[in-house]
């Protein structure tokens, strides 16, 4: 499973890259407040994706990492599907793969959570 963790957290990086070097150019044309806040979202997928690998690469994560990272998948998992139901988007492929791809790793950074306090 460490593979399948991996590949999210990259998954995520990845996300926000493009999110931040693709979609936010070809969304706005100058940097604005509205341009910073889509940007946001990426950092979002950036720092979530960081930790998650973090989590994942140390043999022995600490209490702290393994919560952080449980808090901020949680978050995470909560603003995506809460986006995706706004947007009304929550059916299509990219909602359902980023909801998927958040929803593992929640489930794994909860598990690690409950491996720790054993």
């Amino acid at each position: 499973m460490r593979v399948v963790d991996q590949a999210l957290g990259w998954f995520l990086i990845v996300l926000g890259c493009i999110h931040n070097f693709v979609a936010a150019p070809m969304s706005y044309a100058e940097l604005s407040p509205q341009a910073l806040w889509f940007a946001s979202a990426g950092l979002a997928l950036w720092y979530a994706g960081f930790l998650n690998l973090l989590r994942v690469r140390s043999h022995r994560p600490g209490g702290l990492l393994v919560a952080f990272c449980l808090l901020t998948n949680l978050s995470l998992l909560a603003f995506v599907v809460a986006f995706a139901l706004i947007r009304g988007t929550w059916a299509a492929a990219e909602s359902l793969a980023l909801i998927g791809a958040v929803l593992v790793l929640t489930v794994r950074s909860a598990l690690a959570a409950f491996v720790h306090r054993r």
